[in-house]
């Protein structure tokens, strides 16, 4: 199968997304708090060609248990990591990262399959 970042061009990446890290941080009483931050600095969006599964993919997509399954494709950054959210602009409920691929280890695109996160 092609990879979808192969026919990617930079005109197509109009969905903004933010991208969250969590770090670990110490309240006023010494105790570690979690908090989600932009990799690429507060408020910052980046563009990626988004595309939701369909056809057969649904039909693996329900046998793996996935939420809400995509893929998407993005310019390249080291900056994310498989433990990061991502979020589509105006959307507060994030996706959890499944799989990170450096498509033909290039440092060029980057695509990424995500599902909704399950709260706990």
């Amino acid at each position: 199968m092609k990879s979808l970042a192969k026919q990617i061009n930079p005109g197509q990446l109009r969905t903004l997304i933010e991208i969250k890290a969590c770090i670990e941080i110490k309240d006023e009483d010494g105790f570690k708090i979690r908090d989600w931050v932009n990799v690429f600095g507060e408020g910052v969006f980046v563009g990626c060609h988004w595309a939701n599964v369909h056809g057969q993919e649904v039909l693996t997509a329900a046998s793996l248990d996935l939420r809400e399954p995509a893929t998407l494709t993005m310019r390249y950054s080291n900056k994310i990591t498989p433990e990061c959210r991502i979020y589509k602009k105006g959307d507060s409920r994030p996706y959890e990262i499944i799989s990170l691929d450096n498509v033909n280890e290039r440092d060029q695109w980057l695509e990424i399959k995500v599902q909704r996160t399950v709260k706990a």
